[in-house]
């Protein structure tokens, strides 16, 4: 029975790890902001290209644009899933799972107006985050151990997770040096929402676990799935630079601090340090030249720092071997286990982002746009299982986009990316090592987590 009941922790384990998750790109960072960044690879640091949504990338570049109110609205399709195979000493077990819910919007609004000819101020408000992932609840998708069934990933029925991500962004710019360095800095009021569902064998209280006596590896049980939706507020700050060298180049760089988010007590045994999931630092440095009077190219390199979150970058399964020992030495859990001071994370790596673009104003009133986006895959395969619910693992991204005047006061804009399927085979290395301290050999379990992403923008832009 003991055999049993840890095998089943280390594949339920290693799916509520992966809830922490929210939506993938470049990790889960969006590609771009802005429609028409988003057609250009989500490049433009040194680019402000007259949208009032520069203050997203870089706040120094307001000084470079009209009087504005631009809006936009995206469709963000991942398609992702997970096959397995779990094989034991009488033979093999595959099956699949695929998220039912594979859409959904994120908004973005902003503002610039001149106050003097130097100095200008604005304001956005976008989306980062929103996936909402649905997992049915189906026999086939049990990433449980063979001779313990039940239905949906983790015994639990339905499961799933829904996340959300809201950044407001007042900000200020001024223009130095004759008017060939701004400089620009954003306040940054962060607002996440998040919830999880179907996880109630991990914290002892589904029918597997009470079955099994399983016991509740987390610090905090009872805040570790079904508690409806929770929020957080949190605060950063945004500074960039923009460097005109030539009247053809400029380059430029941006640097977004770590956001410290409040905790989501409702979920405290679920990530580490208590419920505390903040956002990591971001820096952008670039350029942009015209080549000729209608075509302009940038170039972006992006640094997302995950490492600096416990609750995304701390190892899984070294992680919950310790936790697991700490259950079997002394009956409690540990500061490893889920929601410790130290708890077990998703182990991602910081994300290395190349960003190239370029814009061809094809007529007085028509602009198109392309561009590739390539990030960093932040999940290697010893982390696979812990990343089924949201596999960020996509890695290039291609993009194209226009933009049309009509008249001197409106500008409807569009994009479109899309990002090739990507997969990550790892073992269920934690299930493995288990087996073989039970005396157990030939049990493993190989699992290969895959996304491909669809996404589509339109907007608007009055200016006055």
């Amino acid at each position: 029975m003991t055999f049993k009941r840890t095998l089943l922790a280390a594949a339920v384990t290693g799916a509520v790890l992966a809830t922490g998750t929210a939506q993938a790109t470049n990790g889960y960072f969006s590609h771009g902001f802005g429609v028409k960044s988003k057609g250009m690879g989500g490049s433009g640091v040194a680019f402000a290209n007259n949208s009032a949504m520069i203050i997203a990338t870089n706040p120094a570049g307001i000084t470079d644009v009209d009087n504005q109110i631009t809006g936009e609205l995206a469709y963000f399709k991942p398609i992702r899933g997970y096959d397995y195979t779990t094989t034991n000493p009488m033979g093999s077990i595959s099956g699949s799972g695929d998220s039912d819910r594979e859409g959904f919007f994120i908004p973005g609004l902003a503002f610039t107006y001149a106050l003097t000819e130097r100095d200008s101020v604005g304001l956005a408000m976008y989306g980062n985050g929103g996936m909402n992932t649905d997992y049915p609840a189906d026999s086939g998708n049990y990433l449980g151990f063979p001779g313990v069934p039940a239905d949906g990933p983790y015994g639990d029925g339905e499961a799933g997770v829904d996340l959300k991500q809201l950044f407001i962004t007042p900000t200020y710019a001024r223009e130095l040096m004759d008017d060939r360095l701004s400089v620009g800095v954003s306040a940054v009021i962060a607002r996440q929402s998040f919830s999880a569902k179907g996880l109630a064998n991990f914290n002892g209280t589904g029918p597997v676990a009470q079955a099994t006596g399983l016991p509740p590896f987390s610090v905090a049980p009872q805040n570790m799935t079904g508690q409806g939706h929770d929020s957080a507020w949190g605060y950063g700050g945004k500074l960039g630079v923009t460097f005109k060298a030539t009247d053809r180049i400029s380059l430029a760089a941006s640097y977004q601090s770590k956001i410290e988010m409040d905790e989501f007590d409702k979920y405290s045994g679920l990530f580490a340090e208590g419920g505390d999931f903040d956002i990591p630092a971001t820096w952008t440095v670039g350029l942009a030249a015209d080549l000729t009077d209608d075509i302009t190219v940038t170039a972006d390199y992006q640094r997302i720092e995950y490492s600096d979150v416990k609750a995304i970058s701390n190892p899984s399964t070294a992680y919950l071997n310790q936790c697991l020992g700490s259950w079997m030495s002394t009956g409690a859990a540990g500061p490893n286990c889920l929601g410790g001071s130290d708890g077990a994370g998703f182990g991602w790596d910081d994300v290395d982002v190349i960003k190239l673009g370029v814009q061809w104003q094809a007529t007085p009133k028509l602009q198109l746009r392309a561009g590739w986006n390539h990030g960093d895959n932040p999940i290697s395969s010893e982390d696979a299982l812990f990343n089924t619910i949201a596999p960020g693992v996509v890695e290039n991204h291609y993009t194209v986009g226009f933009s049309y005047a009509m008249g001197s006061n409106h500008e409807i804009h569009g994009s479109f990316m899309y990002a090739p399927e990507v997969d990550v085979k790892g073992e269920n290395q934690f299930l493995s090592d288990l087996a073989a301290q039970n005396g157990m050999p030939g049990v493993s379990q190989d699992l290969q987590i895959k996304m491909k992403q669809y996404e589509a923008t339109v907007g608007y832009t009055y200016k006055f």
